[in-house]
């Protein structure tokens, strides 16, 4: 469970829509057409027949009790990539439409409670395709995205973080950098002053291509000089042993108010 595994960021995540293609070098290995999708297909959750480069709607999954049942940080669209050009607009729209919908929804309920048993759950996406997120973000929150979600972009190298990060800067709102497969140096100083997190992570599995510490220290040594976040899903190559120490110490670190415990129930 997510909830429980240090290494995660999430506590749970909500995939309403499932589907992506292998798009660039970090998805090499990707974790989820290669282990997650074919178990469960063979757990007859998802099509036998369903194959890469499909995009797949799943209606049960917009019935609001299966999000409403969800505390904590909540991943949206894990098991694709929601900005994917086979996604249509309106489906992205849907989804959002949902995530504000729940969120409002607490906002509702927490004005009855105590600010100690508040639910303060939030919701967090990122994607590979960081220029439709920035177009569909812009377009559809004019004035801001909400402060209970979170838009990230994921990068493996420098020459993606600069093709992809300026999309993510025009992004009003929270913002962070997801740095997994970390498969080269990476240099953040053009952008740490506008993220809110950094997250950074190793490949994992028999064929993972190396990570260097020397390339962890340099986004450590930019976020703590910056006061951002920075947080380390592991260093090595094994995702059942995790090794997530740096020089000595875990790093783990979340951004105020964003809490993989938030407004658990009891």
């Amino acid at each position: 469970m997510a909830e429980n595994n240090p290494c995660d960021i999430l506590t749970s995540d909500w995939n309403p829509i499932i589907g992506c293609q292998r798009y660039s070098p970090g998805c090499k290995s990707c974790w989820w057409f290669d282990g997650i999708m074919p178990w469960q297909q063979r757990l007859g959750n998802l099509p036998k027949d369903l194959q890469e480069n499909q995009a797949l709607v799943i209606e049960k999954r917009f019935d609001p009790k299966t999000l409403r049942s969800k505390r904590g940080i909540i991943g949206v669209v894990q098991h694709g990539d929601l900005f994917w050009d086979k996604v249509d607009d309106e489906v992205i729209g849907r989804v959002l439409d949902m995530v504000d919908a729940d969120a409002l929804s607490r906002t509702e309920k927490n004005k009855k409670k105590p600010d100690s048993e508040a639910d303060q759950t939030k919701y967090i996406l990122w994607t590979k395709r960081a220029e439709r997120m920035a177009d569909f973000m812009t377009k559809r929150y004019p004035k801001g995205v909400p402060k209970w979600l979170g838009c990230g972009v994921s990068v493996e190298n420098q020459k993606l973080a600069d093709e992809r990060l300026p999309h993510l800067m025009r992004v009003n709102g929270w913002r962070f950098v997801m740095i997994e497969p970390m498969l080269g140096r990476v240099d953040l100083s053009a952008y740490i002053q506008q993220s809110d997190w950094v997250v950074v992570g190793s490949e994992t599995g028999e064929e993972a291509r190396d990570i260097e510490l020397d390339w962890v220290r340099l986004l450590r040594d930019q976020a703590v000089e910056h006061e951002v976040p920075f947080f380390i899903k592991q260093v090595g190559k094994s995702h059942k042993k995790p090794e997530r120490q740096l020089d000595g110490r875990e790093w783990g670190e979340f951004p105020q108010g964003f809490n993989k415990s938030s407004g658990k129930r009891k």
